[in-house]
């Protein structure tokens, strides 16, 4: 049974769900359109909350143009109208601007194009982007127990550093450093028409309903490499801008994955650009051994807890600094922490030390000493003690990193 024959009710919940699809909201994409007079689109490889992002064809390319495969990326048009703005396209285009030469530039995933499109929800900006194989959402799941080998996660860490070294040299932070927005950099491009274009089912559309199916996608996951390839080769980009702020003016100051969010974001104090380090080390120990540093869960129902998330991170990194305290929401201070910069209240709920094989199995003496160092190099709870991106380079689970290696 095609797309095109499933009942409607069912197109509620695929991906976006039909709902999305309102004034202000996303743009109903046919398959076969083509976008700004040179973009056909082929297929959807992905989806968001403000998007949905498709496979084109730059038809202004010759044939034997590895760059004619790109990713159009469709904004809700609501992204941008007057009382919900956000920097998306004006970041991205500052970053693409930006120091060619420097050693950050080439892992971020960057702009190519972008350009307005009217639709019956709206006016629409749509970015336009090079083609990415996957996200680490998904590439763990090709080792054992998913968790991605020292080898590749030492690379992807001094390129993801060198990454965000390049946006904070530009005064732009990411603010949503999570695996959905890391992408794994194509191998080779041809399969794109050899295995993907050859393989994966084109859905059907049908324009006479007079409401807008979502369709399925399907991303490159199985088809940007080649069985054999040496993983340790791949390289990652840092991408989806679409709620970074600059340095010196906030989108929102409500930031960050729940799980990933930097202690003075927690505790309402100001933030800057480290608070992007923060995210990094909560997010890296979910890619590298497959567990999560810090939930907020409280039994019996597993309820999200302010004052447990913040005791977790007192247990594994120590008090909260007075200095710190101090210039955060003073309701949320005086109600949850003693004196000491510590949570009142019961001690955190089964969750063992730094340390143990809970969360370092797997890894031997020495590499596990090595890494905890580092997990606590960048996650000072105090944002002005985290060290800079290129001393973390220099940190010996990183390794000296120097701009020729790369």
């Amino acid at each position: 049974m095609s797309h095109q024959d499933l009942p409607e009710a069912l197109a509620d919940d695929i991906e976006e769900g039909r709902d999305a699809y309102r004034p202000g909201g996303l743009h109903p994409v046919y398959i076969g359109d083509v976008y700004a007079d040179k973009y056909r689109i082929l297929n959807k490889i992905g989806y968001g909350v403000y998007s949905t992002v498709w496979l084109v064809r730059d038809l202004t390319k010759p044939d034997d143009d590895e760059h004619k495969y790109l990713a159009l990326k469709a904004l809700r048009a609501e992204c941008y109208s007057d009382d919900k703005p956000i920097f998306e396209r004006e970041i991205l285009t500052h970053l693409r601007n930006g120091d060619r030469g420097q050693w950050g530039y080439k892992f971020i995933c960057h702009l190519v194009d972008d350009f307005e499109h009217q639709g019956p929800n709206g006016t629409h900006v749509c970015l336009v982007f090079e083609l990415m194989g996957e996200t680490l959402a998904s590439f763990g799941g090709w080792f054992k127990e998913c968790m991605i080998p020292y080898p590749i996660m030492r690379r992807f860490t001094a390129q993801l550093l060198a990454a965000l070294d390049y946006a904070h040299e530009h005064n732009v932070i990411h603010t949503d450093i999570k695996p959905d927005n890391i992408f794994v950099k194509f191998r080779d491009r041809s399969l794109i028409e050899s295995e993907y274009l050859a393989k994966v089912p084109i859905p059907q559309q049908d324009r006479t309903k007079k409401r807008y199916n979502p369709v399925p996608s399907t991303s490159f996951q199985e088809y940007y490499f080649k069985d054999g390839d040496n993983l340790t080769l791949l390289e990652i980009a840092l991408g989806d801008w679409g709620v970074s702020s600059w340095a010196t003016q906030h989108l929102t100051e409500r930031i960050q994955p729940v799980a990933l969010r930097a202690p003075e974001v927690l505790i309402e104090a100001p933030w800057g650009k480290t608070v992007d380090l923060w995210n990094l080390g909560a997010l890296h120990l979910e890619l590298y051994r497959a567990v999560r540093m810090f939930d907020g869960r409280v039994p019996p129902d597993g309820h999200y807890e302010l004052r447990e998330h913040l005791a977790q991170i007192a247990y594994h990194f120590g008090p909260f600094p007075k200095e710190l305290l101090e210039k955060g929401n003073q309701e949320i201070v005086r109600s949850i922490f003693d004196e000491n910069g510590m949570p009142r209240g019961p001690r955190v709920r089964d969750v063992p030390p730094l340390d143990s094989e809970g969360f370092m199995r797997g890894l031997s003496e020495d590499r596990k000493n090595d890494y905890i160092s580092f997990l606590r190099a960048l996650m000072k709870i105090h944002p002005v003690e985290r060290p800079s991106t290129m001393e973390l380079l220099t940190h010996p689970w990183v390794g000296v990193i120097s701009k020729n290696r790369e």
